[in-house]
């Protein structure tokens, strides 16, 4: 629990302005990427809270499509962002974006 505390701490306000990181998907890849700063989390994976932190911090968390559209969102025809998808399948997009920023999503959802 403090872990999640601290992260909602230093992203409040992206949560109060509903930004990106309110999306269900969203937030299971955020979870997905907090079990790896667990203690029973495998070795080979597990990195610290401050890294997990420094991996956040970067990402930006506007709900727009030149950000989320393909990890956690699909753009409509209007160019309206849904973030309504899968859970499942996005939230590991989404994680997978987080944990590994030199992907093309990770660059991606940091605007690189």
């Amino acid at each position: 629990m403090p872990i999640l505390g601290q992260l909602i701490a230093r992203h409040a306000r992206d949560f109060t302005e509903r930004g990106a990181i309110t999306a269900p998907a969203v937030l299971a890849g955020i979870g997905i990427a907090v079990h790896h700063t667990m203690p029973w989390s495998d070795p080979a994976s597990a990195f610290r809270t401050d890294d997990l932190g420094r991996l956040l911090d970067d990402i930006r968390w506007e709900r727009d499509a030149k950000y989320w559209d393909g990890v956690a969102a699909k753009a409509g025809t209007s160019g309206r962002l849904n973030f309504s998808g899968g859970v499942k399948d996005s939230g590991g997009r989404v994680a997978e974006a987080i944990l590994y920023p030199a992907t093309e999503a990770g660059r991606k959802i940091r605007g690189l």
